[in-house]
């Protein structure tokens, strides 16, 4: 008998002797290497329940969450989602977090074309462009306080034009700006310009319609105008979706489940 022969049954007489490990999944030792080897796949069912389930939709998240029992939520606003865990257990009883499911709102379109148009400066052609193709979620303000339709906001940007000027200021205005010290460039559309682009729509599906103001200024340091579009108090709107988020998802699960703001790692 070679010694690889002797060795490899040493190795079965020590497996043999060290027997079942003791682990709740079914494992054994094998010879080679002493690795363990888990035994569930050939069972006629698996050991306990794994898997993550994943939608956009609150109501589809809120009604698999009601179906589960002592579920976990972490809600992160930032990210605009959340992560349930339905087998994490405590620190005195520990669970695997081997069952999940995980809610990711997505922007929708409307919602991107207004994030997209946030400090972006536009040609005439194409603001009247964007504006005519989103018309269905626009209206707008002029320089006066008159009320003006989509079609009354894409005209008058297309009529916009530049005049040079010999004059002397130190004054910027979202309409005229400073090219030399002797000469300004004014843009106008006559007697009135439009100022504020109001842009309606849902940002995420199971949210608030909201709107959002879109200042409109102009930039003359060229021949050609372009025409610059900001919505105003982005950031205190996006923090009102973040606690509107946090809010409904509340409405949605009650009391079924516990709801914390954050993330959880392991």
């Amino acid at each position: 008998m070679d010694s690889q022969a002797i060795e490899k049954i040493e190795s079965l007489v020590h497996a043999a002797a060290i027997g079942n490990p003791g682990t709740d999944v079914p494992t054994m030792l094998v010879p080679a290497g002493y690795s363990l080897e888990s035994l569930e796949r050939y069972q006629q069912a698996p050991s306990r329940f794994r898997g993550t389930y994943a939608t956009r939709s609150i109501e589809d998240f809120a009604a698999y969450i009601h179906a589960q029992t002592a579920p976990q939520v972490f809600v992160d606003i930032d990210d605009m989602d959340a992560l349930a865990f339905f087998d994490l257990g405590d620190p005195a009883a520990p669970g695997h977090a081997e069952h999940r499911a995980r809610l990711a709102l997505q922007k929708t379109a409307p919602y991107q074309a207004a994030l997209q148009a946030h400090e972006r400066a536009f040609g005439q052609k194409e603001l009247a462009h964007w504006i005519e193709d989103w018309h269905s979620h626009i209206e707008g303000e002029s320089s006066q306080g008159h009320e003006l339709s989509p079609k009354q906001l894409a005209n008058l940007v297309r009529k916009i034009e530049i005049k040079a000027t010999a004059e002397r200021t130190h004054e910027e205005g979202d309409w005229n700006a400073k090219r030399t010290g002797l000469d300004a460039l004014d843009a106008s559309t006559g007697t009135d310009t439009p100022a504020v682009i109001r842009f309606t729509c849902l940002p995420y599906e199971g949210l608030q319609l909201r709107t959002f103001d879109l200042r409109v200024s102009i930039l003359t340091d060229d021949e050609k105008p372009r025409i610059k579009l900001r919505i105003m108090g982005l950031e205190g709107i996006q923090e009102e979706i973040g606690a509107e988020f946090k809010q409904v998802l509340h409405a949605h699960l009650g009391d079924h489940a516990t709801l914390l703001l954050g993330n959880f790692k392991r």
